[in-house]
C-alpha cells in the first residue's frame, strides 16, 4: 500500500472523527454513543472483546427502548449484516453481535487492509434507528464526493433511480459535504454519506476515503471526475 493510500485511508475511516467534524462544521448527523472499551489489534484480545460485545448488546437494547430502534457498528466500518438489512427492507435480517460479527467477510476484508494503512485499535459505536425516505423500497441515501475545491453527488443505490424532486436534496448533501472540508485532514480527499429522513432532513451517516482508495463511485463511475458539481441520481 502507497503512503498516500495509506494516511489518506487513517484520516477518513473512524466515524468517531467524522462525528467531531460534523460538530465542528455545524452538520447535521445522526448521533452515536462509543464503547468506552478499546480493542487493541496489536495485542491478544483476551477479554476485551467480549466487553466490548457485551457492552454494544446492553446499549443497543437501551437505545431501541427509548428510540424505537436501534443500530451498531464498528468505528471504522458497518458490518455486512447491516448493509444488507438496509439494502433489503424489511427482511429479517440478524445484525449479531460483536462477539459473533467478526468473522464478517466485509469486517475482515476492511479490517485488513486498515491495519495495512495503521490502525491499531477498534470500538463499537451505538445509534438509534431513523426512519428514512423510502423511494421503491429502498432509503434515500447520498453519496458526496469532495476532491479539491469542489464536490460531485450521486445516489448511493445502483438500482434505483431517483426523480428531479431530489436534487435540492442532493444539493444540501453537496453543501454540508463542502463544509466538512476545513476540518479533514489535508492529505485527504474524501466521501461523506447522507440519509434522507421521512421528516426531509439530511444527515451525516458518515464519511470515508475517496473513490477508487474504497469507496465506490456509485452512479457517478470510477472513472471520475470527482468534485466538479455534478449531481447524478438516476
Amino acid at each position: 500500500m502507497d503512503l498516500l493510500k495509506s494516511r489518506t485511508l487513517l484520516a477518513t475511516l473512524d466515524l468517531r472523527d467524522w462525528l467531531a467534524r460534523a460538530r465542528l462544521a455545524e452538520v447535521p448527523f445522526i448521533p452515536a454513543e462509543v464503547c468506552p472499551v478499546e480493542l487493541d489489534l496489536l495485542a491478544e484480545p483476551g477479554s476485551a472483546l467480549a466487553e466490548l460485545s457485551a457492552w454494544t448488546e446492553r446499549r443497543v437494547r437501551t437505545v431501541a427502548a427509548a428510540a424505537g430502534g436501534a443500530v451498531w457498528r464498528w468505528s471504522f466500518c458497518a458490518p455486512l449484516e447491516l448493509k444488507i438489512a438496509v439494502s433489503h427492507p424489511g427482511l429479517p435480517v440478524r445484525v449479531p453481535w460483536p462477539m459473533d460479527a467478526t468473522e464478517d467477510e466485509r469486517f475482515r476484508a476492511i479490517l485488513s487492509e486498515a491495519r495495512a494503512a495503521g490502525l491499531v485499535s477498534l470500538t463499537t459505536l451505538v445509534r438509534p434507528w431513523v426512519a428514512a425516505a423510502l423511494v421503491g423500497g429502498l432509503p434515500v441515501e447520498l453519496r458526496a464526493f469532495v476532491s479539491g475545491g469542489g464536490v460531485s453527488v450521486t445516489s448511493y443505490h445502483h438500482s434505483r433511480p431517483l426523480g428531479a424532486e431530489w436534487v435540492p436534496f442532493a444539493e444540501r448533501a453537496a453543501a454540508y459535504a463542502l463544509r466538512l472540508r476545513p476540518f479533514v485532514p489535508a492529505v485527504a480527499d474524501y466521501s461523506a454519506d447522507f440519509l434522507v429522513t421521512e421528516a426531509g432532513e439530511v444527515l451525516l451517516l458518515e464519511g470515508g476515503p475517496p473513490c477508487c482508495y474504497g469507496a465506490d463511485p456509485c452512479l457517478l463511475g470510477s472513472e471520475g471526475p470527482f468534485g466538479d458539481g455534478r449531481i447524478v441520481l438516476g
